[in-house]
């Protein structure tokens, strides 16, 4: 009964009453509104019952000058910049942040506090606490250091980074915008892999088997005249002598394994956030994985199909760190063709483009938040794995794509794409 009444009154103190008058009373919340309202109450007293009430409001309209004045011309010789070494990282690394301020003034500059997006304004020791300077010195181009973990993907900063300060009586803040030489990119985390699918028709993993194509690897398949640009190491220097022309050898190429990937757009629009990232997370982590296979690995998103390979591959992780998924686009469906290779839909328990029409031999990998539901993705011979984005995804990834690799789960299917 006491606490039922205790929280009743609690309700009642915090309830609005008259929330037409919010917008009249609101500059009380700010410091330098309760010290107006006190000048105003030391004028009227001095008016009205003694004149030893002026000292009072003299003293107080000072302390609102000097307080509002003061931050104002700090902020004036001020200038920042704010940098990331490296400026690319992924979800969770830690990122050197370096803030160097230039004070103009023959005078320190006192409680300078940064305000930015909470990933690159936190400290790894102290998160909690705002990034604040204490002082800094006079006519000194001065750095500050810290050490900063973004736990989200994205490009920072999101909003402008400025530099505050309300010193001395803290009744008024003055505020400058900082310079951001490069933007921080946050890449999404990948998982580590450890295993490739299996062998699917004629193609081999890793560098693969060699093929019947010219190429520079494998046997000799014959001679050819020299073209510019061969190595002077395939010269047939006997042939050469004997055509007094430079001929060259030829050989076999080496064939590597196909696996196109594709990202559904339309699940990842109508999914949170956290699925969103997770989906996103699964792309970057089989194309890193398979890509340092030596596959050639195709990346279906944005409308595109997209190659993904080391020179690339910085820019595509760019992309896909500063994607919006919510926001408007070209949906378009992912065309799995038969020599496509091996094909991977990433979606949601949301229908989407990749769970409604999807080729012949998909392998769907799906992220669903509370529990495991049964695929749907037509009548065909498929395989899909449900990564609960709750319970330890990272490891439920892993023995999904373990199973894939190690079982041959669905090589029938995928052997007839």
């Amino acid at each position: 009964m006491g606490q039922e009444m205790i929280d009743r009154m609690g309700s009642a103190m915090h309830y609005d009453f008259c929330p037409w008058a919010n917008k009249y009373v609101y500059w009380l919340k700010r410091p330098i509104g309760w010290v107006v309202l006190a000048f105003l109450a030391s004028l009227l007293l001095g008016i009205y019952v003694s004149h030893q009430a002026y000292m009072a409001a003299g003293i107080i309209a000072a302390v609102g000058v000097i307080g509002a004045a003061w931050p104002w011309i700090s902020m004036i010789g001020i200038r920042g910049e704010l940098s990331w070494n490296p400026s690319r990282c992924e979800e969770g690394d830690t990122i050197d942040t370096t803030l160097t301020i230039a004070n103009r003034w023959p005078w320190p500059a006192w409680g300078l506090v940064v305000q930015a997006d909470d990933a690159i304004s936190e400290q790894i020791d102290a998160p909690e606490q705002p990034i604040s300077l204490s002082k800094v010195p006079a006519w000194t181009r001065s750095r500050f250091r810290w050490l900063c973990q973004p736990k989200a993907r994205g490009v920072y900063p999101k909003r402008q980074v400025r530099l505050t300060t309300a010193f001395p009586f803290g009744i008024w803040s003055c505020s400058r915008m900082l310079h951001v030489s490069e933007p921080l990119i946050v890449w999404p985390r990948s998982v580590r892999l450890t295993d490739v699918p299996e062998n699917s028709g004629t193609q081999h993993l890793g560098i693969g088997g060699v093929s019947q194509r010219v190429g520079d690897d494998g046997d000799w398949m014959g001679v050819r005249p020299y073209r510019e640009g061969d190595s002077l190491r395939q010269v047939h220097w006997a042939q050469t002598a004997r055509r007094d022309m430079l001929v060259v050898f030829e050989r076999q190429t080496r064939s590597r394994q196909t696996a196109s990937i594709a990202m559904d757009t339309l699940a990842a629009a109508n999914c949170s956030s956290a699925e969103s990232d997770w989906m996103l997370r699964i792309l970057v982590s089989l194309a890193n994985h398979l890509m340092h296979h030596s596959w050639n690995v195709r990346v279906h998103m944005g409308g595109r199909w997209q190659v993904w390979h080391s020179g690339n591959r910085d820019r595509l992780m760019d992309e896909i760190a500063a994607w919006d998924p919510h926001a408007s686009h070209k949906v378009s469906e992912p065309n799995f063709e038969r020599d496509s290779g091996y094909s991977i839909a990433i979606s949601t328990a949301t229908p989407g483009i990749a769970t409604t029409r999807v080729h012949q031999g998909v392998c769907v990998f799906r992220t669903q938040a509370g529990g495991i539901m049964p695929p749907d993705i037509g009548d065909d011979s498929h395989t899909a794995w449900t990564i609960c984005i709750e319970d330890h995804p990272e490891d439920a990834l892993r023995e999904a794509w373990r199973q894939l690799c190690q079982w041959g789960v669905a090589s029938e299917a995928i052997g007839r794409s």
